[in-house]
């Protein structure tokens, strides 16, 4: 048994809690009560997608996933880079969530399998290519 570790958004903080990240923003990792799992990438996953509320207490930190209904469907390790593959939605409040949007799901699942890059797919297309403005 042992914490997962999510990643919520400081807005505005430009990097003073966490990465730069997006808007002048920071990512800021927060642990979970310690749970048994055998793959920790799943469960922080879905955990970080399970929350659907906006403000994380009083800590000040946004969760810009809360109104995206996304589904992890699994996720593999090859070397240092993890892969995941979501299905579902994004429903994002504005430009700035976008870049907040893709480093919550990257440092979550990076932290989680520890790798140094990852790869998010949704509903089989690069995270890049869903959350594209064009």
């Amino acid at each position: 048994m042992a914490p997962l570790t999510i990643y919520y958004v400081a807005i505005g903080d430009n990097g003073a809690s966490g990465p730069l990240i997006g808007c002048g923003d920071s990512l800021v990792a927060t642990h979970t009560e310690p749970v048994r799992f055998t793959d920790q990438v799943g469960p922080s996953i879905r955990t970080l997608l399970a929350n659907k509320s906006r403000t994380i207490g009083m800590s000040g930190l946004v969760n810009v996933l809360s109104q995206s209904n996304l589904v992890y469907e699994g996720g593999e390790l090859d070397g240092s880079t993890i892969t995941i593959n979501l299905s579902g939605q994004f429903s994002l409040g504005g430009v700035c969530d976008i870049p907040r949007a893709k480093a919550q799901l990257e440092f979550t699942a990076m932290t989680a399998a520890g790798a140094t890059s990852a790869r998010v797919f949704v509903n089989g297309r690069p995270i890049d290519d869903v959350l594209s403005l064009k």
